[in-house]
């Protein structure tokens, strides 16, 4: 698959989100873009909730089990692909 060019317009709130994201996170506003286009949302994790996954065997194999229920062995990118057809 190529990638295309384009140009796009913003609302200015949404404009200023995206910087101070940028800000925060060093993300590029046109990998924001991207990345909402394809469906994904970019959150504060104030809690820590992904970095205690790593920290604590626990938490982690919960969220596997989790996942295999809702998804059983399909990928996160088998999951994706559907979802744009």
């Amino acid at each position: 698959m190529t990638k295309r060019q384009i140009c796009v317009q913003v609302d200015e709130e949404i404009a200023k989100r995206m910087e101070q994201i940028k800000d925060k996170t060093g993300i590029p506003i046109s990998r924001q873009i991207e990345l909402r286009l394809k469906g994904f949302k970019i959150v504060e994790d104030h809690e820590r909730t992904f970095g205690q996954l790593f920290d604590d065997e626990g938490p982690l194999q919960e969220v596997q089990k989790r996942w295999s229920e809702a998804f059983g062995n399909k990928s996160a990118l088998e999951i994706l692909h559907r979802k744009e057809e």
